[in-house]
């Protein structure tokens, strides 16, 4: 099946690099219209530059956790690319601490990017947007982490919790707007292989590979195409409240 997005209004968020980038390149490359909306303003003109060569892309800096925010880039969105069909949500920190180190200050950053973030967001694009022509698929990104407990090094109470909270956040969202014909779903990547994943030292790579029953850690596309699935309404249709497990068999022996 290929899946189209031609004429959709897509943003993505956290798209200026990484996993965030793929999945908007994808979409671009679909026929939707996409929004990149990131903190990182250099990176941020660069990606929608390259981009821009594809298809129609606009990037929106916006720091997230300033949720005062959140609702005029919305509405900002709307006005120069249309109204929203399909909502991405990348944008997150990766943080590991035991839990006995955690401070107060580092448990507040994590949970307000990767969750309090995350609900503002929807309901900003489901309020303007989604609920007013009842249609719209959205996306977030969980993480295996807020599906199981972690091992150290990469343990992490307040990442857990917050990526946790997504997951659920995806389903209340799923059940509450489903009178609008509106989806709500999530990914929950394992190891991804980024750039800074290629940097790693072999030991640290081999490590993290093994125990997983496919072999390979995901690449990019992988977490991308997997996103662009449950976003599709002709893909996945009658598809909410779902988190996508994409890890390469990890969570099933528990890695």
């Amino acid at each position: 099946m290929d899946i189209r997005f031609d004429g959709k209004v897509a943003i993505v968020t956290g798209a200026a690099r990484g996993i965030g980038y793929v999945c908007a390149e994808m979409l671009v490359e679909s026929g939707a219209k996409v929004a990149i909306v990131d903190i990182l303003a250099d990176t941020l003109a660069e990606a929608v530059e390259t981009l821009g060569k594809k298809g129609t892309v606009k990037g929106y800096q916006l720091d997230l956790t300033k949720v005062e925010d959140i609702a005029p880039t919305v509405s900002k969105i709307r006005e120069e690319m249309g109204e929203i069909d399909v909502l991405i949500q990348v944008a997150g920190i990766l943080a590991g601490n035991p839990a006995e180190k955690i401070t107060v200050a580092e448990w507040d950053k994590v949970m307000n990017v990767n969750s309090r973030s995350v609900f503002f967001m929807m309901q900003a694009v489901t309020g303007q947007s989604m609920i007013p022509r009842k249609s719209g698929s959205i996306v977030n990104f969980a993480s295996i982490a807020g599906i199981r407990g972690m091992k150290e090094p990469l343990c992490s109470a307040h990442y857990s919790a917050s990526k946790g909270a997504v997951v659920q956040l995806t389903q209340q969202g799923a059940v509450e707007w489903a009178k609008h014909d509106i989806r709500v779903n999530a990914v929950a990547p394992g190891g991804v292989l980024t750039n800074a994943m290629k940097s790693a030292p072999p030991e640290m790579l081999k490590n993290a590979i093994e125990p997983i029953p496919l072999k390979r850690l995901s690449k990019p596309e992988d977490i991308a195409a997997g996103v662009c699935f449950l976003a599709s309404d002709v893909a996945a249709n009658m598809i909410t409240g779902q988190t996508l497990i994409i890890d390469g068999g990890g969570a099933v022996v528990g890695v």
